[in-house]
């Protein structure tokens, strides 16, 4: 084994993590100088989705991506497309699927209990 086939992997994730850290830090800063002019940070917190569904979202990600799995492996051994386009694309097919109907089901859940207030 040569060692760039080590060192790879290891600049990679190291790089990854870099990255993560760096974005955090000028988040923070930024965040800190909104603070000493006055404003509200509350503002960053105002953008993020209310995520009051996410086993809804997850479990109907995860039932797509094995039923694309399934049918990928059907459509696989009838020899219809390559064994690897057929699993992949089945697979981001039906997975897209699952949060495609989760959004729809989170949408009118939504709707529902702001008529209910």
């Amino acid at each position: 084994m040569h060692a760039h086939e080590t060192l790879i992997p290891i600049v990679l994730f190291i790089s990854i993590a870099v990255v993560l850290i760096v974005i955090r830090k000028f988040q923070n800063d930024e965040r800190l100088a909104l603070i000493e002019k006055g404003g509200d940070a509350n503002i960053f917190n105002s953008n993020k989705k209310n995520n009051s569904f996410p086993a809804l979202r997850y479990g109907l990600l995860f039932i797509g991506a094995g039923i694309g799995i399934l049918v990928g492996n059907i459509v696989a051994e009838a020899r219809i497309i390559d064994d690897e386009a057929a699993i992949f694309s089945f697979l981001m097919i039906f997975g897209g699927a699952g949060l495609f109907t989760s959004y729809f089901i989170e949408r009118k859940e939504a709707t529902k209990q702001e008529n209910d207030r």
